[in-house]
């Protein structure tokens, strides 16, 4: 049995989002105009690690490279060949569109490896599809997030 308590980051959103509901109820009891404000504002700063834990779970939320990258791993299928997956590569990121080809990283033929292209980041991105070959055709593939 292993004992293991949650990062502090989902404690504080959880808690950011018991006061927000909290103070909401609390600021559609009281009369005054001002205290209202005040605890709706106050109830928007306390959601706010919960909306970083939720950008950092589901960043596909707020970038299209995300999105974007996510489908092509969603779009190969077992079983495809190697040409498949390519076709899908080409389909999803064409020369004249907004996204840039994941960077193949390895590519033998039992495996090819996908990194996310950063595009315009500043940092290294190392979001990974590693697709796994036999006989010509898709065995295996792994989503690394990053």
């Amino acid at each position: 049995m292993s004992l293991s308590s949650p990062h502090p980051i989902f404690v504080l959103a959880a808690l950011g989002i018991v006061a927000t509901v909290l103070m909401l109820f609390i600021a559609f009891r009281v009369r005054s105009l001002g205290l209202k404000v005040l605890l709706v504002l106050i109830s928007i700063l306390t959601l706010a690690p919960a909306g970083l834990v939720m950008a950092a779970a589901y960043p596909e939320w707020i970038d299209a490279r995300y999105r974007s990258y996510k489908t092509f791993f969603a779009d190969i299928r077992l079983g495809m060949t190697r040409e498949e997956v390519m076709a899908v590569q080409n389909r999803l990121y064409p020369p004249d569109g907004p996204r840039k080809k994941p960077t193949i990283i390895v590519e033998d033929e039992r495996s090819i490896t996908f990194f996310m292209h950063p595009e315009h980041a500043t940092e290294p991105n190392c979001e990974g599809i590693f697709l796994a070959f036999e006989n010509g055709r898709l065995k295996s593939k792994t989503y690394s997030p990053d």
